[in-house]
């Protein structure tokens, strides 16, 4: 039997409040965490995980959806609570997780420095030193698209967002555990912070392939839970970027 948990997160974390909506699962008698959130938001983590009766010591394993500083910044520091902890990614994302590359973001946040204006200057460059700072950890599990773990838990391969951005899927369920692949905004759907994804066109291919599934139920990691509607909404999604100049 499968259980699915979603919380909420809630912290300020440079200067500004950030809400996050991290899932848990239940299968087999192991427990996955999806992301794990800053370095900030580590001791939240452990509190609402506590309230699900789920200590950092129970987790069997973090799946991570892709590298970026709100799903892995407190990679370590659960690693370090529990030295057994599996990490998995898409092989894609494994070397920048690791350490063995730089991130897709930090070279997109480097590279678009000099293009900043002034008063935008000071924030991208703690941006770019918090990013540099991420303390890397190897990956135990190389992920690859339409894999299952355990059986259940199905791999979706959903880039765009990074290159190697994956989502979750649960068939037994008809749930999909979107990560960045799309926020809640406006009642509805969106693609992740469009400005800063980095190839909007694929963004939006993912976004069309989680449609094709037809999920009753998506969980967002920016937005939370989304369950009535969500066809129509994912449809609505499509046609604003079908009819933007920009897509």
């Amino acid at each position: 039997m499968i259980k699915v948990h979603t919380f909420k997160i809630c912290q300020v974390v440079q200067g500004r409040e950030e809400i996050l909506f991290p899932t848990l699962i239940e299968l087999n008698q192991k427990k996955y965490l999806v992301d794990c959130g800053y370095e900030e938001t580590f001791t939240e983590f452990v509190r609402e995980l506590a309230k699900l009766q789920v200590a950092i010591t129970d987790l069997h394993a973090i799946l991570l959806s892709h590298d970026d500083i709100d799903h892995l910044g407190a990679l370590t520091l659960f690693k370090d609570q529990n030295p057994n902890l599996k990490i998995y990614s898409s092989y894609v994302e494994a070397p920048a997780i690791s350490g063995e590359l730089k991130s897709e973001r930090l070279q997109q946040a480097e590279n678009s420095l000099i293009n900043l204006p002034p008063e935008h200057q000071e924030w991208a460059k703690e941006f770019i030193r918090r990013l540099q700072n991420i303390k890397r950890t190897a990956v135990d599990g190389l992920l690859s698209d339409n894999q299952k773990i355990d059986e259940e838990i199905e791999v979706l391969f959903t880039p765009g967002h990074t290159q190697g951005h994956i989502s979750f899927y649960i068939a037994s369920e008809q749930l999909l555990i979107a990560n960045d692949a799309l926020v809640v905004a406006d009642q509805g759907f969106d693609i992740a912070n469009p400005a800063f994804t980095l190839d909007l066109p694929q963004a939006i291919k993912s976004a069309e392939r989680i449609k094709q599934l037809r999920p009753r139920k998506i969980i967002c990691y920016h937005g939370g839970i989304v369950e009535e509607n969500v066809d129509e909404k994912l449809a609505a999604l499509l046609q604003k970027y079908a009819t933007s100049p920009g897509a």
